[in-house]
């Protein structure tokens, strides 16, 4: 009776010895790796960001290099149960005014543009940051049918993520970014130097009511009655990134729960956004006086008291199908983007323009 008591007790504590392994193993961090996506992601940095248990795992995809990646990143507990957290990690290139253009990035008014040194913008779901000018010629991109990987030319590197599953801390999203920026640069010889410190992230405005006289919040900003429609659906609530200094953007919305915005605004004197390469770009050309470039109705740069101010103006396509406009080059679309020209620039101190 006695052995079996013995044997019973040993038993157990192999059970309690296995149990606690597989929990050390699938709902905590303990002995995980340090350095994630070959290298560019710090695993603290990525325990820190998706705060929940379970151990941080990986698992990169499909072709890369020394500035070119994407990865999955994910956390959750198996035995606890932890929140399951899931990010997506990678290398991207797009037009130089991107942030403000892109369908990859609606809504911009709901992240937090970053300063201090760094270009970016991070919400809690989704965030980039700008790779050095030197490395504009590492960042490589698939080629659709060849499998490839070839640098893009006249575009702008990222680092990018976004959540799959879950929402995290911007300011922590905000770390990772930087951080894992500075080993891209590193690895692909294009860093710029000592690594900068991440940025404090400032909190976008509450969703509120359009305000007639000054949309926005940008006194003097109004919407044509050309742009607002006779019937259906109105633009009724807006949303801003902070204040209009760097970079910022805002979205107008439509009223009963519209999830997209319907007319965004935005506007950067960030050099690393707003350089030759922009003004260069396709699309532009001179406005009188060297008062600056423009493209259409859409957006334009200016030279503002020293400093060149990019704005710009999005629609989306289905509520341009609602007020029966083909394109934004339309008469209201034009209205709209001299009334942002006048009160922007006017906020900013840049010289009047017309482009009508």
């Amino acid at each position: 009776m006695k052995n079996k008591k013995v044997m019973a007790a040993v038993a157990g504590c192999a059970g309690l010895s296995v149990l606690s392994g597989l929990f050390l193993w699938s709902d905590t961090n303990v002995f995980a790796a340090t350095d994630l996506c070959a290298g560019k992601v710090a695993g603290e940095w990525a325990a820190s960001v998706l705060d929940t248990r379970g151990r941080v795992s990986d698992a990169p995809e499909g072709p890369g290099g020394d500035a070119s990646f994407r990865c999955t990143v994910a956390r959750g507990g198996v035995i606890t149960g932890g929140e399951e957290l899931e990010m997506v990690v990678n290398t991207a290139v797009y037009t130089p005014d991107f942030p403000f253009r892109s369908p990859a990035w609606e809504n911009a008014s709901s992240m937090s543009f970053l300063t201090e040194g760094v270009t970016g913008a991070v919400s809690g779901s989704r965030g980039w940051v700008l790779l050095p000018e030197k490395c504009r010629d590492k960042v490589n991109t698939v080629v659709q049918g060849g499998g490839k990987l070839l640098p893009v030319p006249n575009k702008v590197p990222v680092v990018q993520a976004e959540l799959k599953k879950g929402v995290v801390d911007p300011q922590k999203l905000t770390g990772l970014l930087v951080d894992t920026a500075q080993k891209v640069a590193a690895a692909a010889g294009c860093s710029t130097g000592a690594p900068p410190q991440a940025p404090k992230v400032r909190q976008p405005t509450d969703p509120e009511a359009i305000t007639a006289d000054s949309v926005c919040r940008i006194p003097g900003l109004r919407l044509p009655d050309s742009a607002v429609g006779k019937a259906g659906p109105k633009l009724e609530e807006q949303r801003t990134s902070g204040t209009p200094a760097g970079s910022w953007a805002c979205d107008l919305y439509q009223s009963g729960g519209q999830a997209e915005a319907q007319l965004s605004f935005g506007s950067s004197l960030d050099p690393n956004i707003v350089n030759e390469q922009l003004r260069t770009s396709t699309g532009f050309s001179a406005l009188p006086g060297a008062t600056g470039v423009v493209d259409g109705t859409s957006r334009a740069v200016l030279a503002c008291g020293g400093k060149d101010l990019f704005l710009g103006v999005r629609w989306n396509p289905s509520y341009l199908k609602q007020l029966n406009l083909s394109d934004p080059s339309d008469a209201a679309a034009g209205d709209v983007f001299q009334s942002f020209l006048d009160a922007a620039g006017k906020q900013h101190g840049c010289p009047s323009v017309k482009v009508r």
